[in-house]
């Protein structure tokens, strides 16, 4: 029996983990974990079907499965993936049209309005009876992965299709016969270079996700897009608002501070940063212990009695 996926991700050369576990892109550890224990039961040799091969079951369990669930159970590994798959994504939304799907489903999920229902039913659907027959199992991964790769071209599709504002059209006098001397070389500095600009752009279609999964209050998913922004521009001032601010929702005082007080120093203007900074101040100050406030405020002094004045205490 052969494992190897020719269609949807894979066509890109890139493992779909999501499709061996008939999960969805973005699923939760707990979702995860739940669906790869189902299949693990259902494919071991001691719990396995009677009328399922064994040997076959074993197989499928430590080519397929298993490989799937180490890549997406580890924090690190994970996160690495995501980036990968986000890659993915941006390349097909360029390059691939209906035309390259074999299946109905996922040419559908190209069209349709409402596409993450669709894209949640269809891999419900499959990933319901994706195990019961060993035959049929790639088929139905390749099915799974042509319907995740349709799902990242419309999710980038999403993304991209949010309104710019219009540039601000400034009027300005004529240069003076000096200005317009300007040499090749000044001219090229006033220009970020390409893969400079590239970044940036990366770094804010980051942010951009970053602040609608906050609006949908799934921190965890937000604090990802972050952290991997902040791996091409650690110093990104909006960034490390956007994780306060994350923080600070979660409660976490003493990280909000972290990444305020980091984004005061790229930019000591950041209007996000100024807020944050003074709502940890606050929540520091009711923080604080009554005895420490005690402390603080001074005490009477106590007249010495008797023994005092032979060098007793006070």
């Amino acid at each position: 029996m052969s494992f190897e996926i020719k269609q949807g991700i894979a066509i890109f050369d890139c493992p779909d983990h999501y499709a061996c576990l008939g999960l969805m892109i973005g699923a939760s550890k707990g979702e995860i974990r739940k669906r790869y224990f189902k299949i693990a039961r259902g494919l071991h040799p001691d719990s396995c079907p009677a009328d399922m091969d064994k040997h076959q079951a074993s197989r499928m369990l430590s080519k397929v499965v298993n490989p799937a669930y180490e890549v997406l159970s580890q924090d690190k590994e994970l996160e690495e993936y995501k980036v990968l798959l986000r890659l993915v994504g941006q390349r097909a939304s360029k390059e691939v049209n209906a035309s390259k799907f074999q299946t109905p489903s996922a040419q559908s999920l190209l069209t349709s309005d409402d596409f993450e229902t669709l894209y949640k039913d269809q891999v419900n659907q499959l990933a319901q009876h994706q195990f019961d027959h060993l035959e049929g199992v790639i088929d139905v991964v390749g099915q799974l992965s042509e319907l995740n790769l349709a799902y990242l071209i419309r999710r980038e599709g999403s993304k991209s299709s949010a309104p710019t504002p219009a540039p601000v059209v400034q009027q300005s006098t004529a240069p003076s016969p000096k200005e317009t001397a300007v040499s090749p070389n000044a001219q090229e500095k006033t220009q970020p270079p390409p893969q400079e600009a590239a970044t940036s752009q990366f770094v804010n279609d980051y942010c951009r996700r970053a602040e609608e999964l906050i609006r949908k209050n799934r921190l965890n998913d937000a604090i990802v897009e972050l952290r991997d922004a902040l791996k091409l521009e650690p110093k990104s001032s909006r960034c490390h608002s956007l994780m306060g601010s994350i923080y600070l929702k979660k409660q976490s005082v003493k990280m909000a501070k972290v990444h305020f007080t980091q984004a005061l120093k790229s930019n000591p203007q950041d209007p996000e940063a100024l807020k944050g900074m003074k709502t940890v101040e606050k929540a520091e100050k009711k923080s604080q212990p009554a005895a420490t406030k005690q402390a603080q405020t001074p005490q009477p002094k106590r007249k010495k009695g008797l023994f005092g004045l032979f060098g007793g205490k006070n």
